[in-house]
């Protein structure tokens, strides 16, 4: 079996096995200790369980029945992946479960639970009825009487495209199609999502997690809004469209349910809604990052600010401009036609290039590469810059290009290389940047929960808990929503990514 038919089964084979979770908590068993097999078989000096499907059995009923991996099953019996019959007999290997070792110290949180919460909280029992006012004030962040759970209920809630699974070629698809199929899209985001939650209960964190395969159709998500569950929650993962998640996060709103965006750049689901957390920065506040940044680092250069026709272009350039301008930095806005006449010798230029058109960006760096010789310059760009088809990182090295991303991963640290090998281990096959979203939002907000209680949504600016692709600085404005506003900032050196903050 060839890389993509091997990766197409194994999708179909989740995909397969969501239909029975469909609704159900994850960490429910079930009943599948009921069918299995007592009857064991030697073949070569290994031993079998040996184990006849019954009608209404699936891979995934019969793996958690032997408490071994579904791909495990699969390994030892490769007819199966045809599909499952009746009175098929199969082999299921004995063996001690294996458990993945704990993951680095040096990924553990930095948090620490507020102090004497436990004391505190006792003391005011004691006194509830003689205090004046407001009491949840005079707690430590976000903790209350309920604040602390023995068990809480997060729901995740992701659009799988289960209905369009059938139609996913396993003879031999082409690239082309496996990235065509919506039913594969999101499968990493869950898969990475797992591995933290496993991760986090070994710690002693106890959750009942709710996956959710959403269609996007918005009836279906008003049907999932009205199950008993939804009203227990102490938190919910959206990763929805856009119209989905409104209706989610408005629900939400009304019952003080924290819910988190992960990969939504509109500034809009944030407005109105407090309990709206958005991971993804938005371009307006790459503006002001890169302010910030350059006051911080550039306060003495001579800055130039040059933009593209685009309309996204000038609004993200005006607000770089007045944000310099307010901070006392020496900015000086310029065309393409003036840019090397307005570099400044002796000292360092430091030349912000907002734009996003591949073409206005290569004209700009061949000429800052070829008619600059004696001045001392820096350029800084947008994302997606290093992911234009052609570019010539030559160029990026020689001007010193330092580029603001949303997130991204380093593979040489310890932390991601171990979850690196956890995935390949888990579910044969590479970590894409969804699986580290993934991982990222259960690693930081279950660690939140554990760490500061269902109230964590108003400690953000006090969490200290390092993903493993980015980092979060929380900032929120007049009653809206939660978002972050963290930009990654690189430069090349010797066609490599050096990070720089």
């Amino acid at each position: 079996m060839n890389g993509n038919n091997y990766q197409i089964m194994r999708y179909i084979l989740i995909i397969g096995w969501f239909f029975f979770l469909f609704n159900t908590h994850t960490n429910a068993q079930g009943g599948y200790d009921q069918i299995r097999s007592d009857k064991v078989r030697t073949i070569n000096g290994k031993n079998f369980f040996e184990h006849q499907v019954k009608k209404g059995q699936t891979l995934y009923s019969i793996s958690k029945a032997y408490n071994i991996t579904m791909d495990e099953v699969i390994d030892t019996n490769p007819e199966i992946k045809n599909g499952l019959k009746a009175n098929q007999i199969l082999l299921i290997p004995i063996h001690e479960p294996v458990i993945p070792a704990e993951l680095p110290l040096l990924i553990e949180p930095a948090v620490m639970d507020p102090p004497v919460v436990e004391e505190f909280v006792t003391l005011l029992e004691d006194t509830l009825n003689s205090l004046p006012g407001e009491l949840s004030a005079q707690f430590p962040c976000g903790m209350g009487p309920d604040s602390k759970k023995d068990v809480y209920n997060v729901a995740l809630m992701i659009h799988l495209f289960l209905n369009e699974a059938d139609s996913i070629n396993t003879n031999g698809p082409t690239q082309k199609e496996i990235d065509r199929y919506n039913s594969l899209k999101y499968i990493q985001f869950y898969e990475g999502f797992l591995i933290a939650v496993d991760s986090l209960r070994k710690t002693g964190l106890t959750i009942n997690l709710y996956v959710y395969s959403l269609e996007t159709n918005l009836n279906a998500t008003y049907a999932l809004l009205k199950k008993p569950e939804m009203a227990q929650m102490d938190l919910i993962i959206g990763m929805l469209f856009n119209r989905n998640f409104e209706i989610v996060a408005s629900w939400a709103r009304d019952r003080q349910i924290p819910v988190v965006s992960p990969i939504s750049e509109r500034e809009s689901q944030v407005e109105g809604n407090p309990m709206v957390i958005k991971l993804r920065p938005s371009y307006n506040s790459e503006g002001i990052a890169l302010a910030e940044y350059l006051a911080n680092n550039y306060r003495s250069t001579h800055t130039l600010l040059i933009r593209s026709w685009e309309e996204e272009g000038k609004k993200m350039a005006d607000q770089i401009y007045a944000n310099c301008k307010a901070i006392g930095l020496d900015i000086v806005a310029v065309s393409q036609d003036d840019l090397i006449g307005k570099l400044n010798r002796g000292v360092e230029n430091a030349v912000v290039v907002v734009s996003q058109q591949k073409s206005f960006v290569m004209n700009v760096l061949s000429q800052l590469n070829a008619d600059t010789n004696g001045y001392q310059f820096t350029v800084f760009g947008l994302p997606r810059w290093d992911q234009f088809d052609g570019i010539d990182y030559q160029y990026l090295e020689k001007a010193g290009a330092h580029i603001f991303v949303p997130s991204w991963i380093d593979y040489t640290d310890p932390a991601v290389k171990r979850i690196v090998t956890l995935f390949r281990d888990k579910y044969k096959t590479e970590p894409e940047s969804l699986a580290f979203q993934g991982y990222d939002v259960a690693w930081y907000f279950l660690n939140a929960l554990k760490h500061y209680g269902a109230g964590f949504n108003h400690c953000l600016t006090e969490i200290s808990i390092r993903p493993l692709q980015t980092n979060y600085k929380f900032r929120r404005v007049n009653g809206n929503g939660w978002e972050n506003h963290h930009w990654e900032l690189f430069r090349y050196d010797n066609y490599t990514r050096t990070p720089l903050n």
